[in-house]
């Protein structure tokens, strides 16, 4: 039987509607960004879904109109329109696993414009057979879209998954100006990390 916390995690959250898409973030006691979400659907897709990455005990509290929350927000709906951004919002990265913690950092680093391989990640990770152990790892990235996960294809240059939905991510990397041959991202915005 699992022992119920005395003093259970808090943690503080904000959602917005910016331009028909709904951001949601879970800031810490510290303001580092735990989780952040983004969906078309609705506010109550976007609670559950960054909701469902806290432990059982925790509590939280909605926070409507802290300037640092919503500037998060806004930033977040500028990296999804494509802009190019700059951002010192710290990410809680010292919850995860390390395995995790190194696929995201290194998915951090795909430039604007280019795209990486589930499978050129996990070589970069030290583990050259774990693509798709790098695409579980991009499938529940926390931190989206702050770390790009949209930016990870298959070897092939087929999109592979998303959890927006193809279409969705064809469109955040068309206005990150990656071009497409076809239904694939052409080999020219192929970034490879070292």
């Amino acid at each position: 039987m699992k022992k119920r916390r005395i003093n259970p995690l808090f943690y503080f959250i904000a959602c917005k509607k910016i331009n028909n898409v709904w951001y949601g973030i879970i800031l810490d006691d510290e303001k580092r960004i735990v989780v952040s979400y983004f969906s078309v659907n609705d506010r109550s897709d976007v609670i559950a879904s960054i909701i469902e990455y806290l432990p059982n005990d925790s509590e939280f509290l909605e926070i409507k109109r802290d300037k640092y929350a919503l500037n998060i927000l806004k930033t977040m709906s500028q990296i999804y329109k494509g802009k190019p951004i700059k951002y010192d919002f710290m990410l809680a990265l010292d919850n995860l696993p390390l395995f995790t913690r190194r696929v995201l950092i290194v998915t951090s680093q795909i430039p604007r414009g280019f795209v990486a391989t589930y499978g050129g990640i996990a070589k970069a990770v030290g583990n050259h057979r774990g693509a798709r152990a790098v695409g579980n790892v991009e499938a529940r990235n926390p931190f989206a879209p702050f770390i790009p996960c949209h930016r990870v294809v298959r070897s092939t240059l087929d999109l592979g998954g998303y959890g927006g939905g193809l279409d969705a991510k064809r469109q955040i990397l068309e206005r990150e100006d990656v071009i497409f041959d076809g239904n694939r991202v052409s080999r020219k915005c192929l970034w490879t990390p070292k």
